[in-house]
Order: C-alpha cells, then sequence, then structure tokens
C-alpha cells in the first residue's frame, strides 16, 4: 500500500509536464484573457497604426485604470452571487464630491477625498445590509440604491458640471515613468487584492461564502458579513474611481459614472469570473479592463458614429465572453479525462497490493 502511495504522489508530482498544451497554457482564465490582450494589441499596430504609440497608450490607461477600479469591486459582488448596478450613481456622486469641496479652500483636497469615499460607501453598507438581512435580491437593491445616490448627485451638482481642484486635476494627469498615475494606482490596488484574496484565510473564505454559503454556515462563517463587505468595498472603490475620474475630467457632469456600469460587468465576466459567484480572478479583470480600453480606442480610429462603436465592441466582447466559457469548459473536460486513467492506476493498484 505504501509502494502505491508513493506512486501516486510521485505521479502527481509528474503530472504538469505530461499534460496537453492547452491545459498547461489556457488552464487559468487570466492566462486565456492575457493572451487576449497579447493578440489585440500586436494586432492594433496593423489595423490601425500610430493605436499603441507612447500617446495613444497615455491617452487610453487613465480610463482603463477607472474601470478597473470599478471593475475590481464589482468583482466581489459577483463572487457572492451578486451584482452591483449602482456602481454608475457611486462613480458619479464620488466625482461630485470630490470636484465640489475640493475646490474649496477651508476643505481642502484630503479631506474631500475621504468625504466622497466615505459617504459613497455608505450607500454601499446600506446596500449590503439589505441583501443580506432581508434577502432581497441584488439587482433590486441596488437599483433603489442608485436612485438614492442619483438625488443626492443631483443635490450636489445642481444638475450641472462642476469645477474641480486644480491640484486633483495635476494628480489624476501626472505620470511616474512614462506610466499615467491612474495606472499605478489600479495595479497596485489589483495586486494588493489578488493577495488578499487568494494567499489570507480571509479571502479564502470569503470565496467559500461566495460558492457555498450553505456549507460556509455550517462550518461557522457567516455569510451575511461577507455579502455586506463585498457591497462596501465595491462602492468604496467606485467612490474613489469617481474622485480620481474628477481630477481627470477636472469638470464633471452629474451622469459622469454611467459609462463604466456596463463595462464592469464585462470585464469580470471576460476575465474568467462567473456570474454564479465563488472563485474570483482580480487579475483577470484587470487585464479586462485594459482589453477593453484597448479594444475602444480601436474601434474609435475606424469610425466615429456612437451606434457602429457600441456594435463592433458588443461582437466582439460577445465572442470573447464566449471564448473564455467555451475554453473552460474544454479544459474541465480535458483535465477529467487526464484524470480518469490516474484513478483507474491507483484502484488497480490498491486492488493488486490487496491481494
Amino acid at each position: 500500500m505504501t509502494a502505491v502511495m508513493d506512486g501516486q504522489v510521485a505521479g502527481r508530482a509528474e503530472t504538469p509536464h505530461n499534460q496537453p498544451l492547452v491545459r498547461v497554457v489556457f488552464i487559468s482564465p487570466t492566462t486565456r484573457i492575457l493572451v487576449a490582450v497579447v493578440l489585440l494589441f500586436a494586432a492594433s499596430p496593423i489595423l490601425a497604426p500610430g493605436s499603441v504609440d507612447h500617446i495613444a497608450v497615455s491617452s487610453m490607461l487613465p480610463f482603463a485604470a477607472i474601470t478597473t477600479i470599478v471593475a475590481l469591486g464589482q468583482t466581489l459582488t459577483i463572487q457572492q452571487g451578486g451584482l452591483d448596478l449602482s456602481v454608475g450613481a457611486a462613480i458619479s456622486l464620488g466625482a461630485v464630491l470630490a470636484a465640489r469641496y475640493g475646490s474649496d479652500p477651508e476643505m481642502g483636497v484630503t479631506f474631500a477625498i475621504v468625504l466622497a469615499v466615505g459617504i459613497v460607501s455608505l450607500f454601499g453598507v446600506l446596500s449590503g445590509l439589505v441583501i443580506a438581512v432581508f434577502g432581497l435580491p441584488p439587482i433590486v437593491v441596488t437599483i433603489a440604491t442608485s436612485l438614492l445616490m442619483v438625488g443626492a448627485v443631483q443635490q450636489v451638482s445642481g444638475g450641472a458640471a462642476v469645477k474641480g481642484s486644480a491640484e486633483l486635476s495635476s494628480f489624476a494627469l501626472r505620470q511616474l515613468g512614462g506610466i499615467p498615475v491612474l495606472a499605478i494606482i489600479a495595479i497596485a490596488i489589483t495586486l494588493v487584492g489578488q493577495m488578499i484574496l487568494k494567499v489570507t484565510r480571509a479571502g479564502r473564505r470569503f470565496e467559500l461564502v461566495g460558492e457555498n454559503a450553505t456549507s460556509a454556515q455550517i462550518i461557522g462563517i457567516s455569510s451575511r458579513r461577507h455579502i455586506i463587505s463585498a457591497y462596501w468595498l465595491s462602492a468604496l472603490l467606485a467612490g474613489f474611481a469617481g474622485v480620481l475620474l474628477a481630477g481627470l475630467l477636472r469638470s464633471p457632469t452629474a451622469g459622469v459614472g454611467d459609462n463604466y456600469l456596463l463595462p464592469s460587468v464585462a470585464a469580470v465576466v471576460l476575465g474568467g469570473t462567473a456570474l454564479t459567484g465563488g472563485r474570483g480572478y482580480l487579475a483577470g479583470t484587470a487585464l479586462a479592463a485594459l482589453f477593453l480600453g484597448q479594444l475602444n480606442q480601436l474601434v474609435q480610429t475606424f469610425t466615429q458614429t456612437s451606434a457602429v462603436q457600441n456594435l463592433i465592441q458588443a461582437l466582439i466582447i460577445g465572442a470573447c465572453i464566449i471564448a473564455q466559457m467555451e475554453l473552460g469548459e474544454l479544459i474541465a473536460r480535458v483535465r477529467g479525462r487526464c484524470r480518469l486513467p490516474r484513478i483507474q492506476k491507483i484502484v488497480l493498484g490498491v486492488k493488486g497490493e490487496s491481494e
């Protein structure tokens, strides 16, 4: 029996070297979206010369960073089997609050940022509490929360653009080593979030609750706490993204965040996180946001008609989502076929040892 177990362990150690190439390369959703990003950037100079030069990329990256930050929060809510439809309003509220009070010399930019992010995050806590305690559908709750924030935006902005602080704008437009500072911030948030989610006990519990709340409850893990934290963090990140967007645009309007709702969901799905919840891929979400940013810039070089741009992007994004899902199912089937012969060998070995 010992010999069988030793052989079993040795077989597992050697398995990665004997796996099919498709499984090794595409086993992770993050790897698949990385391949898509590389292919898109490789094709961009062929399809539209100049679309990947320094000026073009530098103008695209800050907006891709905003999408990344919002989509990271959206990933957390989707991991809990939900969906946050209030992120657009959260971005708008964070933007107008930062612009309105950041330009006030008596308050200052730092206080305005803390105020904006803090107020927006409270709406996330409200959504999480209602969903977790009363069991209402996340879509209904977050739409209601969105309406509350839209009302707050109208109250603060008066329905018009709000001129922001020059200091905040200078920071948002800054570059370090030729890289936009917003892109660096998005990368830092992604790395920290990925580490917490995949390495720490809290992160593993968070994924467990999203995958099977009943099992988590049996072993003493509170699902309510994780649901509330997911919507709180989603609103917090969306509010922070709104603050950065206010600096990027200098004079944000009342509906400045509306265009980030659907891309945030698309980035999560393209990044490999299932809408049914469970395991999440924050790095994949960030790569997907970069993919969407470059795709949008590439499409704009061919046509300035918004309807045509939306149609082309929708077709490409839909094809990529289908490819991501189909490859995931293919890998699962390959993994099952590779695992079956090993199980048969183990069973036969145990039978032979017992005889």
